[in-house]
Formats: structure tokens, C-alpha cells, sequence
């Protein structure tokens, strides 16, 4: 599988293989975030409620990225977006470390959400426009391999650093991000943004888009939010489920998360390769049945070894949906305005999803009923399979690949930044 995996990624076109060691080396620096709240603690003078509010702010950060990243990509473009959101992310890091007041560190905070979560719109946007649509599956899975790989070694970096000096920790993580900017600048070239007139050709199109591409648009989103909700669960309560709900050994947390990371790792880039021929339909759903049968089985289960086998069928969920999904919404829309809005609202939607899920969990948990997340989550994932069923019915719900854009006017032609490979690095 690891063979395997290692040829499709070299096989990638020049500018989704950039695209990928991008990501690589700007998620591996992800050092700082997971131990912001311990650092805050540990410098002095700040509560455990100015501490939560401050972490807070980094998803408020991000959602008002996620709404902004539509306008952005449309006036300069994927690279300029990516480049900027890094360079900014680069910034915060290098200055928070230097401040001390809760007026300096909330905002910085919130930038630094901001610039964080910028570059994934931009980079699904940079995924569309270098994949065909039959391709597009396999690309977002490259992609996501590179984000989990980058965050597989990122916060056991980070805590190591954290161990020796917190502040170096932080500088570390803006080198990283500053060296993804690099690479990405000199692996590309800079188209130039879009004319005046084409940009206004765009959105003019997008405005004259039937009301089924905006209801398909919005069922989906409805519809993914069950699933993001779940997959949330696991990082912020699968630990305090395993150690305080169920009373076991702290390793069988750790072993949950590697199974989890390994099953990804090894497994998404191959089987959605194989299924790249499966429609959305079944694809979804088969993602939508292995999840929700998985984290009902997490909250029936109460050994170590049950937990695992939960953990692999939710994680072969996993491995199917999320490609799945981004591969969706990623055909609801010609590429351009229209593609973008709808890639960067769906990123709302996962942002949302990972703001409520510790609220919901710790919410819905108690000492009689420790499973009880995963069960409602399992639950609603089922319910949001059979709307699926009852959506595919209708094309007003639901968007046909096998047919044509619904006799929708064609785009005009798309001059926006599009991150190209340098004639010089190849």
C-alpha cells in the first residue's frame, strides 16, 4: 500500500505534486496550536477563562477566513491567497511569544486563525483547477494524505520543543511556514490576477445560476455536517472517553489515534484510487454507512480491543467520505467564482462543526452514559444516510455527475491565478 501510495503521489500533475509538499511542510510545522492553551497557562497571569476565550478566538479566526476566501480567490487568486495566508501565519508566530497582555494576544490570535485556515480554501480552489473531474477524487485524497501526514509529526515535534523552550517552539513553526512559502514560490509562477471584466463575467455568471445549484449546494452542506460533527469527536473526547468515561489505560487512547492515523496513511490514496469510477451516490454512502455504524459501536463498547475494531470502521468511513465529499461539492460548480464560494462554505461548515463538537460532547457525556456522544453522533450520521437517499430523488437536491450542468449557460473563460509549475523547476 505504501508503494502504491508513493506512485500515485509521484504521478500527480507538476502543480498538485507542488501543491502537496506545500501542504506537507506547512502542516508538519503546525507545532504551536496544540499546546497554545498550555503555553498561556504556564506564562503567568491568565485563568483557565481568559485561556478558553483566547483559544476561541483562533476558530473565530478561521471561520471569518473560510467567508472571506471566495471574495479573495476571485480578485488575486490561489497562489497569491496561499502565499499571503502563510507569510501572515509566519508573522503571528514569530510575535505572540513577545506578548504578554490579553488586548495584544486575542487579536493576534484571531490573525492567526485566519491566516491558518486561508490556505485551505485556496488549496481546494488549486486542486480544482489542476485536477479533471474523474482525476479530482485521488487529488483531494493526495491532499488530505499531506495534511495528515504534516499533522502526524507536527505536535510530537511541537512537544518536544515545548519541553526545552515554548518559544522556540513557536519560532520553529513560523521557519516551517515561512519554508512551505518558499517552496511554493519558487515551484510556481505568478499568472497575475484575473481582468476587471472577467472577474465581472464571473460573478455575473454565478449570478445567473439556476436555483437548483444553490439548493443542491445547500442540501449537501446540511447533510455534511453530521458527518463533521462525528469526525470532530475523536479528537477532543476520544481521550477523556477512554480514561475518565471508561476508567482504562491511558494507552488505549494512544492506540485508537494510531490506528486511526495508520488506517489513513496507508489505505485513503489507494482505495479512492480504486474508486475512482464509483459515482458520488454509492461513494457517499458507503462513507456515510461505515461512520455511522463506527461511532455507534464506539459508544456501545467498553474494551480495549472493541474500541479498535469501532475505530477501523470508522476510519474506513473516513477514508471514503471525505474525498467523497470534497469531490461532490467540488462538481457542483464549473471551476471559477460559483466553485470557490461553494469550496469555501463548505470549509465554514467544518470549522463550525469543530467549534461546537467539545461543547456538544462534554454537553451530552455524564457519569451514567459516558458513550453517549458517539451514539448520537452515530445516530444522526444514519439519519443523514437516508436523506442522502431521499435527496438523490430529486435534481433539485441532488447533482447528477453522469449528466450535463443542467443546460447551464458555459462559464466564461476562467483567467484566475492558478498555481502553475515554473518552466525553470521542471
Amino acid at each position: 500500500m505504501i508503494l502504491k501510495t508513493y506512485r500515485i503521489v509521484a504521478g500527480l500533475d507538476e502543480a498538485l505534486r507542488t501543491l502537496f509538499f506545500t501542504t506537507l511542510i506547512f502542516r508538519t510545522g503546525t507545532m504551536a496550536y496544540p499546546f497554545l492553551a498550555a503555553y498561556l497557562l504556564l506564562s503567568g497571569g491568565f485563568d483557565t477563562a481568559q485561556v478558553g476565550a483566547a483559544v476561541a478566538c483562533f476558530g473565530v479566526g478561521a471561520l471569518a477566513a473560510d467567508l472571506a476566501a471566495s471574495v479573495l480567490l476571485g480578485r488575486i487568486g490561489a497562489r497569491t491567497v496561499m502565499l499571503g495566508g502563510l507569510v501572515l501565519n509566519a508573522a503571528v508566530l514569530a510575535v505572540t511569544p513577545l506578548l504578554h497582555q490579553l488586548l495584544w494576544i486575542i487579536p493576534a490570535v484571531v490573525v492567526w486563525g485566519f491566516a491558518y485556515e486561508v490556505v485551505t480554501p485556496a488549496s481546494y480552489s488549486a486542486t480544482i483547477d489542476g485536477s479533471a473531474p474523474a482525476e479530482r477524487k485521488v487529488a483531494f485524497s493526495c491532499y488530505r494524505l499531506a495534511i495528515n501526514l504534516g499533522m502526524a509529526v507536527g505536535p510530537i515535534a511541537g512537544g518536544l520543543l515545548f519541553a526545552v523552550s515554548p518559544r522556540a517552539m513557536f519560532w520553529t513553526n513560523a521557519v516551517c511556514v515561512l519554508a512551505a512559502a518558499g517552496f511554493l514560490m519558487l515551484r510556481t509562477k505568478n499568472g497575475g490576477p484575473p481582468a476587471r471584466s472577467a472577474r465581472a463575467a464571473e460573478r455575473a455568471f454565478a449570478g445567473a445560476r439556476p436555483l437548483r445549484d444553490h439548493t443542491r449546494f445547500w442540501t449537501i452542506f446540511g447533510l455534511s455536517l453530521p458527518i463533521q460533527l462525528a469526525y470532530s469527536l475523536p479528537s477532543v473526547f476520544a481521550s477523556t472517553y477512554v480514561i475518565v468515561g471508561l476508567g482504562m489505560p491511558s494507552y488505549w487512547a494512544g492506540i485508537i489515534f494510531t490506528v486511526n492515523a495508520a488506517g489513513i496513511v496507508l489505505f485513503e490514496v489507494p482505495l479512492n484510487a480504486a474508486m475512482t469510477r464509483w459515482r458520488n451516490l454509492p461513494t457517499l454512502l458507503l462513507g456515510y454507512g461505515l461512520a455511522g455504524a463506527g461511532f455507534l459501536l464506539m459508544g456501545l463498547f467498553g474494551s480495549g480491543p472493541a474500541l479498535v475494531l469501532a475505530t477501523l470502521v470508522w476510519t474506513a468511513g473516513e477514508i471514503v467520505v471525505f474525498p467523497g465529499l470534497l469531490h461532490y461539492v467540488s462538481g457542483l460548480a464549473p471551476s471559477g467564482s460559483a466553485a470557490d464560494r461553494n469550496m469555501s462554505l463548505y470549509s465554514t461548515g467544518v470549522n463550525v462543526a469543530f467549534i461546537l463538537a467539545p461543547q456538544l460532547a462534554l454537553l451530552l457525556s455524564g457519569p451514567g452514559h459516558p458513550g453517549a456522544p458517539w451514539a448520537v453522533a452515530g445516530a444522526a450520521v444514519c439519519v443523514a444516510w437516508l436523506l442522502l437517499i431521499a435527496a438523490s430523488r430529486s435534481p433539485y437536491t441532488w447533482h447528477d455527475e453522469h449528466t450535463s450542468h443542467d443546460e447551464q449557460p458555459s462559464p466564461p473563460p476562467s483567467h484566475k491565478e492558478v498555481p502553475e509549475p515554473c518552466k525553470s523547476a521542471t
